[in-house]
């Protein structure tokens, strides 16, 4: 009876100074976004930005997303999506593999705000650029 409980001493000793050792580089790590990639965070996707993170063009109201993805059957853009800070949807458009290249235009009335366009690749998941009008 004594060995068993000398080892689970022993192991919960040692998970302890495991934990003791490993939390403050974890407490110091900054939080992955879970929702999406990005130019900064491009997480397991990482050397996919150049052709996966939407890139923005605003002139007077007027917002272009372009993704620089080749369109292919197997693999292509789906969608992009202009949404608000607060979640609040403004444009969407619907990509197929036939067209010929993943570039939407918006008209946003929103000046100032802060605003995210997102690009969804069916084998890349989904990518964000934060922008302003």
């Amino acid at each position: 009876m004594n060995n068993r409980r000398d080892f689970m001493k022993t192991s919960l000793l040692a998970s302890a100074a495991v934990m003791t050792a490993i939390a403050p580089a974890m407490a110091s790590s900054k939080p992955r976004n879970i929702f999406a990639y990005s130019a900064e965070d491009q997480g397991r996707w990482q050397g996919k930005a150049g052709s996966h993170a939407p890139v923005i063009t605003a002139k007077d109201g007027k917002v272009t997303v372009e993704t620089k993805h080749g369109m292919a059957e197997k693999h292509y853009i789906v969608k992009h999506t202009i949404v608000t800070e607060n979640g609040d949807v403004l444009g969407e458009h619907v990509f197929f593999p036939s067209d010929k290249k993943a570039i939407s235009s918006y008209d946003i009335k929103a000046k100032g705000t802060k605003l995210y366009a997102l690009s969804f690749c069916n084998l890349h998941d989904l990518w964000v650029t934060e922008f302003k009008v």
